[in-house]
């Protein structure tokens, strides 16, 4: 069970609710990089109300092309950890060594650890201070989040942003941690401005390091097109849910709920754009009326969990 079971997420994907043994998926294989993802599928219970009733079930998808004969793979770990950490990981999970391209090569491993470049190069004393910061902030932010103190956390990411920023490189990812966790508690307490930029700059830091069909870089994108849709930035938003919408076709499939959701999202963004380029101050005036209308869509409550992952993680 710790080492071949399949997390397996609500229906949006956003929570984990349980573990499932699958022994048929349970033959792919480990690789950082893979061509495949494994994917829950709650499938559309509404078979009274809908023709297309589809099951729940467990998916395999291609994440490119795949050649005959080339192995199907999976990926164990988030890869948004440099190759040393996650060996250690995979090691310490599922007791094996990784010996993926990836990892022998350590191919991104330079993007994630990137400080600034230019004249004033920090020192690799600064930048391991700054490093050892962040580390001990992202540990206060747990507790807080723990104990709810939302105000708290944007206090701490405000804070290591300032000490991270002159250091590290756009793709470093202790910042992106930070924009990561800064973004989604200043959605979820309706601060979207602030929120929608420090979610572009995730995006941006993600963009250069994950596969481009991968299905966290998917959520990630579209959350971040929500938030500018919460912040009035009509533009940004669509452009962020169709970009969205593109990667989770390929990882999720055009049949799971999330898809269905964002598509929903993409067709009311183009209606909206179409209005704002055509008369900018009367879109803003229904927009506004339309908002006092129904209630904002709250962001869910940020929780210590990150997204689920494909596989259990022992504890």
């Amino acid at each position: 069970i710790s080492c071949n079971g399949f997390t397996l997420s609500d229906q949006r994907g956003l929570q984990a609710v349980g573990v499932g043994i699958f022994p048929n998926l349970c033959q792919a294989n480990h690789d950082c990089w893979p061509n495949c993802t494994v994917i829950f599928n709650n499938g559309n219970h509404e078979a009274v109300r809908s023709m297309f009733h589809t099951q729940m079930r467990i998916e395999l998808r291609a994440l490119s092309k795949i050649s005959p004969g080339e192995e199907l793979t999976v990926s164990y770990v988030d890869f948004l950890n440099v190759s040393e950490e996650r060996r250690k990981q995979l090691k310490k999970q599922y007791y094996f060594d990784c010996a993926c391209e990836h990892c022998k090569k350590q191919i991104k491993d330079d993007l994630m650890l990137a400080v600034k470049e230019g004249e004033s190069k920090p020192s690799a004393e600064a930048v391991k201070e700054v490093i050892q910061f962040s580390k001990d902030t992202l540990e206060k932010i747990n507790k807080a989040r723990m104990e709810g103190l939302y105000h708290e956390v944007v206090k701490l990411c405000r804070e290591c942003l300032k000490k991270q920023e002159p250091m590290l490189g756009d793709t470093n990812i202790y910042l992106l941690r930070i924009l990561s966790i800064a973004s989604e508690v200043l959605s979820y307490l309706q601060m979207f401005e602030e929120a929608a930029d420090y979610a572009k700059r995730m995006v941006d830091g993600y963009l250069k390091i994950y596969h481009p069909n991968n299905a966290q870089l998917g959520m990630a994108v579209m959350r971040a097109g929500v938030t500018h849709w919460h912040a009035g930035l009509i533009e940004a938003g669509h452009g962020l849910i169709c970009k969205a919408y593109a990667i989770l076709l390929v990882t999720h499939g055009p049949s799971h709920p999330i898809t269905k959701d964002l598509e929903v999202m993409r067709v009311q963004t183009e209606m909206e754009l179409r209005m704002f380029q055509q008369n900018e101050f009367m879109y803003y005036k229904m927009r506004e009326a339309a908002l006092k209308n129904q209630k904002i869509q709250v962001m869910p409550e940020p929780s210590n969990e990150t997204s689920p992952s494909l596989f259990h993680k022992k504890e």
